[in-house]
């Protein structure tokens, strides 16, 4: 099949329901879990996102989707988008379905926000849509060590706890808007792991690992102050049984390496997300792992 003027159009969630197993087998082939776990902000019912589509009748051709959310930062709150799951039916790639789909929700959700930041394996593709790199982003490799004490109680993460967990994530100087529902959803994703600092009855650190396909193996949402994060991190991985561990370091927490000594094996940099700014280019953007599309 050839399409030389795709025509593209937005969907709803609901719309969208039958052809997630579709997008499963092109997004995360042999995955124990699909698009609905790995990004729910997405495709759960709960969820946020705007989806936009190439079709042929009933059958999907092509298809991106896009969640408007709030970005805080000690100086301002601002909307930026984010865009993923840019992906084309194996059999039609080429053919400029994902540019045309990536074209309509830019323009769609324009008027939403300024700025749009994305995941990208393949950044020159990218580029001819305006996308530019972003800030390399650090990682920390860990490697367990004996067990050391710790001044309170390291258990894993209750229901109960996500109230505590939420005014955590909101005392971050960056970070993503949440509300209380949606801290909750993002929580209870599947394949996901969450490991609490307790004392004197409070919580006073969290750390996340696993989402979904996604993330298996780092530890990408931090909250607490920089000290009870680094007496949390070789604990929870005592606690998981886990002989090594990537730490997603947020820029805003530069003194980390040096709180986790010699737990610390190695220091990597890998590509942020790009980011498509109209006007002023977007300063202090964090995207947590749970917050990623």
């Amino acid at each position: 099949m050839t399409l030389l003027a795709p025509n593209v159009h937005e969907t709803t969630r609901a719309s969208m329901q039958p052809w997630l197993p579709l997008l499963d087998e092109w997004l995360l082939p042999g995955a124990l879990y699909g698009v609905q776990h790995t990004w729910p902000q997405l495709y759960r019912s709960d969820g946020g996102g705007r989806f936009f589509v190439v079709t042929d009748g009933d059958r999907l051709l092509s298809h991106c989707a896009v969640r408007t959310l709030t970005l805080r930062t000690k100086h301002v709150a601002q909307p930026i988008n984010l865009l993923g799951s840019v992906v084309t039916d194996p059999s039609l790639r080429g053919q400029g379905l994902a540019s045309a789909v990536l074209a309509a929700a830019l323009q769609a959700t324009a008027a939403a926000a300024p700025h749009t930041l994305l995941w990208a394996e393949r950044p020159e593709l990218y580029a001819r849509a305006g996308f530019a790199a972003g800030r390399d982003e650090r990682i920390l490799v860990l490697l367990r060590r004996p067990r050391r004490p710790t001044n309170g109680l390291v258990r894993e993460a209750t229901f109960a706890d996500h109230g505590a967990l939420q005014r955590l994530h909101a005392q971050k100087p960056v970070h993503v808007e949440r509300t209380p529902q949606a801290m909750s959803g993002l929580l209870t994703t599947p394949g996901l792991m969450t490991l609490v600092l307790e004392r004197n009855g409070a919580i006073v650190a969290y750390v996340c690992t696993g989402k979904g396909a996604d993330l298996h193996g780092h530890w990408h949402e931090l909250g607490g102050s920089d000290e009870d994060v680094a007496e949390l991190l070789p604990a929870a991985m005592h606690t998981i049984e886990a002989i090594e561990a990537a730490v997603l370091v947020p820029p805003y927490r530069p003194r980390l390496h040096e709180l986790l000594g010699r737990a610390v094996a190695g220091e990597a940099t890998i590509p942020g997300p790009m980011v498509r700014s109209l006007g002023a280019p977007l300063a202090d953007a964090w995207i947590d792992g749970l917050d990623s599309v």
